[in-house]
């Protein structure tokens, strides 16, 4: 630890209020298996703009930009037919594409969510003394009625400004959804103190959010506690002030015995005061205080904490602080924080606790309100001196044992290199203090929220957190030839929220394939170290048959490569990176695969063409029909009354062509030679025998 001797120089009250005017204006910031390695066409790209902007509705900023994801695309094969054709040199109609991101740099370390509980000690040194009570002991400054010599304005402070110091912590922490609860306490009832004052006393109990703490600070701990003022009633130098119940206090807020802890967020203490807690480490001597109780035979405070009953619970009788007096390890304050239910069942696992110790004559060895002529005690006596140290040193040990913030006095520097940044203020008059503070209002907004073991990096927006626009002529191939995986890795763990199957959207006839790291809205964050691959089908619906874009993208090889933006959007990994708020979209480089020569597919053969129609018949004249009531020489009985010889004669030679068969062959060629008279053989008998003659009917 280190000392230095304090230069007393107020601040005063127009130079405070410009300080802080000008602290206030920080605005808030509101299943799948092993994916086969892709050999061909790797590209990776860290996220790190160089002013790239994305087409469209979605913007990346031109600044300069920590890096926060790891982004690569690789395709296998290398070369692909067209047409989903196998018919080509390259022998294969589709190639699988793999995104990949990984989270890297240092990310943001911060909480999800996270639950505040202000815990206010109200001894009569934080600024509660009240004047009324003509009970001034000791106190050279404080006779007749006046006021301590150095009395910190810290409650006054905090009851004026608890509006903008949840606004405070809030905006120092964009990425965690603060909300804020209150308990009071001071007296211990012992032999240093009358009995008038109360040991754990919830204000708030349901945290409430930043916008709403001021107006509930006000309602109930200034309406009820101080009766609507400024001071504690009959606070005064009866009253303990060198030590308090804060063990009580502590543990009472640690269980949330009152309080609405709920375990999906993270559990903060903030403790405000200038006491030493009841424990055999921090023991404390009255003897040279200005207290009513100093000149008696045992000037020293009690090492044991009474044990309480609270509503869910009793603490253990002589509670220790860092370290168990009875034996039983967990019987202590640091102890408490991390095996509490409440702490346990917290995210983090531990409740953590930020410890602001006020500058006032308790902290502060060289104050006037140590009286003179006491053995070791006045303005820097020995005992003054291990007095206030002691009660600093308890506020740096628990603060160091459960991983949370100390402040105080800026001359004080605690063992683990925590120094000290509050000035002094002076109080004021008892009921109208001054309520500027601006190095405790500093204090305030660094609180800690604890060490955190993952540091998130990047978070989900409203659009995909991954998406994968095809590029030209390559488009994901449809119904299951898409055959889409995922992946979602956390210290070598599957995450079991992990979207698997990606959300298909149409954009210009295109499909567009968009994934979130978690289909848990809430979970959709990444960390560093997180890892996520997705891998799909793509195939080529023909042309250029060269080396051409897998993906649209908008890098500087992107460009090179023959890419750009489809409609305005493009291959992005679109989300907040935890160093600015901002939400960002990122291209992925450049994928690429060569289209082999492929001859288009033929269509279906032609069918034949239709034959010719008949030539049209001869027209031939029909006359008038002649009865005929006989057998016919067609083999067919006719069974109609008439028929018309004329007419048939007509049919056959309309017909065209028609063979006639004549039963002796021979005989017909041969009357086709003949020439000259023709007789019929009936008529042979006076006739030259040797003429010729036709038989008819042969």
């Amino acid at each position: 630890m280190n000392f230095r001797v304090p230069t007393h120089t107020p601040l005063y009250a127009t130079v405070a209020l410009a300080l802080l005017s000008v602290v206030l204006m920080v605005a808030p910031v509101q299943g799948s298996g092993p994916t086969p390695r892709l050999a061909h066409h790797a590209g990776t790209v860290a996220l790190a703009s160089s002013g790239l902007s994305a087409v469209g509705a979605v913007t990346t900023p031109s600044s300069s930009l920590a890096s926060s994801l790891a982004l690569g695309v690789d395709v296998a094969p290398h070369s692909i037919c067209a047409f989903q054709s196998n018919g080509c040199s390259a022998g294969v109609g589709q190639a699988r594409v793999m995104l990949s991101a990984q989270a890297i740099g240092n990310g943001v370390t911060s909480w999800k969510d996270v639950q505040v509980a202000f815990v206010i000690e109200t001894t009569l040194f934080d600024g509660v003394y009240d004047p009324s009570a003509l009970d001034y002991g000791q106190n050279p400054c404080a006779q007749g009625g006046a006021m301590p010599c150095e009395e910190s304005n810290g409650v006054p402070f905090f009851i004026a400004h608890a509006q903008q110091i949840g606004n405070a912590i809030a905006a120092a922490n964009p990425h965690s959804h603060v909300s804020f609860a209150l308990v009071d306490y001071f007296a211990t009832l012992d032999q240093f103190d009358d009995g008038d004052g109360q040991e754990y006393h919830v204000d708030i109990q349901n945290f409430v959010q930043s916008q709403y703490f001021g107006s509930q600070v006000i309602s109930t701990f200034q309406a009820h506690t101080l009766a609507g003022g400024w001071v504690y009633s009959d606070s005064d130098f009866s009253d303990n002030f060198l030590h308090s119940s804060v063990i009580t206090a502590l543990y009472g807020t640690i269980i949330g015995s009152g309080l609405g802890w709920t375990n999906d967020t993270h559990h903060v203490i903030v403790w405000l005061g200038s006491t030493a807690p009841r424990d055999p480490s921090y023991q404390v001597n009255y003897c040279v205080t200005p207290s009513d109780y100093s000149m008696g035979a045992n000037c020293y405070s009690p090492t044991c904490e009474p044990s309480y009953a609270f509503e869910n619970g009793i603490s253990p009788n002589c509670e220790g602080w860092i370290h168990s007096q009875d034996g039983n390890v967990t019987h202590s304050i640091a102890a408490l924080a991390h095996t509490a239910p409440a702490c346990t069942g917290s995210v983090g696992g531990v409740c953590t606790v930020d410890m602001i110790d006020y500058w006032d004559a308790m902290t502060d060895p060289y104050a006037k309100d140590w009286p003179t002529g006491r053995p070791g005690g006045g303005p820097g006596g020995v005992i003054v001196q291990a007095n206030t140290a002691k009660i600093m040193l308890a506020g740096c040990d628990l603060a160091a044992a459960t991983g949370g913030t100390w402040d105080g006095p800026a001359f004080f520097t605690c063992p683990d290199g925590q120094s000290g940044t509050l000035q002094y203020v002076q109080h004021g008059p008892a009921t109208n203090p001054n309520t500027q503070n601006p190095t405790l209002f500093l204090a305030l907004r660094q609180i800690g929220f604890g060490p955190v073991v993952e540091t998130q990096t990047a978070a989900g927006t409203d659009h995909p957190l991954f998406q994968f626009v095809s590029f030209g002529n390559i488009i994901v191939a449809g119904g299951d030839n898409l055959q889409p995986t995922s992946a979602c890795t956390r210290n070598g763990v599957i995450l079991k929220t992990c979207q698997l199957v990606p959300a298909i959207s149409h954009l210009g006839g295109r499909e567009v394939l968009g994934w979130n790291w978690s289909t848990n809205a809430t979970s959709n964050i990444m960390y560093v170290g997180d890892a996520w691959t997705a891998s799909f089908n793509v195939v080529a619906t023909g042309p250029p048959y060269t080396t051409v874009p897998v993906d649209s993208c908008i890098t500087a090889a992107c460009s090179s490569g023959g890419s750009t933006a489809f409609s305005g959007i493009f291959t992005w990994a679109n989300y907040v990176p935890y160093t600015n708020n901002t939400v960002i979209t990122v291209s992925f480089p450049l994928g690429q695969v060569t289209v082999a020569f492929t001859p288009p597919p033929l269509g279906p053969a032609a069918p034949p063409p239709p034959p010719p129609p008949l030539p049209p018949g001869i027209p031939v004249a029909a006359p008038t029909a002649v009865p005929v009531l006989t057998q016919l020489g067609i083999g067919n009985t006719v069974g109609v009354g008439n028929v018309s010889l004329q007419g048939v004669a007509a049919g056959f030679l309309g017909a065209g062509f028609m063979r006639v068969g004549i039963k002796n062959r021979p005989v017909a060629m041969k009357v086709a030679a003949k020439s000259g008279l023709v007789t019929s053989k009936f008529d042979r008998e006076g006739i030259n025998k040797n003429a010729a003659s036709v038989g008819h009917f042969e």
